[in-house]
């Protein structure tokens, strides 16, 4: 599997992507309302944004973009059949790594309030908090690794090394 960055070229494979997967499709129609276009992606991938794919035998299986204006994961997307076998967190360390590259010491994201989603469980494990429930989403944060308190080295009687 080859992780790289996204090009122009591959703005309709994502969009085939963002339509395919399990939980949260959104067609081009329903991404057009929001005025999210093949148009307006290029626009913000030249500006403010980055993102990555993942492809299998030159076929685009997940991609991740994030917001370096505002520190946003923007979105992140798998195929269903490719689910559980490292595309994700793999998009989602090259989006975080970008945006800690770029001195942002937390990040956000919004996703679906319900908490049975898989996005819910993913964005948790992997060191996500739930930060407010506002106009129906889930905004969720995260700070950069080397910010985050380390756990006490005081430890309790009879814990440490004989």
């Amino acid at each position: 599997m080859i992780l790289r960055l996204i090009q122009p070229r591959d703005l309709s494979g994502i969009f085939e992507v963002r339509a395919a997967t399990r939980e949260n499709p959104l067609s081009r129609a329903a991404l057009r309302d929001l005025g999210i276009t093949e148009e307006s992606t290029a626009e913000l991938l030249r500006t403010t944004h980055r993102g990555w794919l993942c492809e299998q035998k030159d076929r685009i299986v997940g991609f991740a973009i994030g917001d370096g204006k505002t520190g946003e994961l923007w979105v992140i997307a798998v195929l269903p059949e490719c689910e559980g076998r490292g595309v994700g967190q793999r998009l989602l360390d090259a989006v975080e790594d970008w945006l800690w590259s770029l001195g942002w010491s937390e990040v956000w994201l919004w996703t679906s309030p319900d908490q049975q989603k898989r996005a819910f469980a993913f964005y948790l494990k992997r060191g996500w908090i739930v930060s407010a429930l506002k106009d129906g989403r889930l905004y969720m944060k995260k700070k950069r690794p080397d910010q985050v308190p380390a756990p006490s080295s005081v430890l309790a009687p009879g814990c440490g090394p004989a």
